[in-house]
């Protein structure tokens, strides 16, 4: 919910710079409001888990630098931590804090989406029809198993910045389907595999 300072400044950043940022909260029992909010929801999770990823991406790149050109930091950071150059354990424990803060935030996203998906899968099916292309006949019971494939095949569909272009892809993730033992490679690494 947004505060009435904060709805005033989000106004006038609209006004001014002509930007069409939501100060209401979204009526999730609108179908036009539910796919609204489920498209701010993807392109929120999208977004997040990619920084994610190339925040650990650059953790892994970081260690192989570490091991090549400082290497005697790297051998001593798992056996004489004070032994490593400052700067090195500085930029270390940056990296390391940025990729669990991203990773926190993909993860509340994460939640999000999965409850806007929850809302939406219960929808009425002329109600999934507008928002999803389709409808879903998923037992309440077996949604969050449904849920956990569909997180699982996003991590895999092509990134997009612009927030129309990842719900077009999400909804291609839908359209396609997947198996939920069958992923296209290896899981993408989550924040308890970072080297450091």
């Amino acid at each position: 919910m947004v505060d009435y300072d904060s709805a005033r400044q989000i106004e006038i950043l609209n006004k001014y710079l002509g930007m069409g940022h939501r100060i209401e909260d979204h009526n999730l029992a609108e179908t036009s409001e539910l796919k609204d909010a489920l498209e701010y929801a993807v392109a929120a999770y999208r977004d997040y888990h990619h920084y994610m990823g190339t925040l650990i991406g650059l953790v892994e790149s970081f260690d192989e630098s570490v091991e090549y050109f400082d290497t005697v930091s790297w051998v001593s950071m798992t056996r004489a931590p004070e032994k490593v150059d400052d700067l090195i354990m500085d930029c270390v424990g940056s990296l390391s804090e940025a990729a669990n803060n991203f990773a926190d935030l993909a993860d509340r996203a994460e939640k999000q989406l999965a409850l806007l998906m929850k809302v939406t899968l219960t929808a009425p099916t002329a109600a999934q029809l507008e928002i999803l292309g389709k409808s879903f006949d998923i037992a309440p019971s077996d949604i969050d198993d449904w849920l956990e494939g569909l997180f699982v095949a996003l991590s895999y569909a092509d990134y997009h910045c612009a927030i129309p272009d990842n719900f077009k892809e999400f909804l291609a993730v839908l359209e396609a389907g997947w198996e939920e033992d069958e992923p296209l490679s290896g899981p993408p690494l989550g924040p308890e595999e970072l080297p450091f």
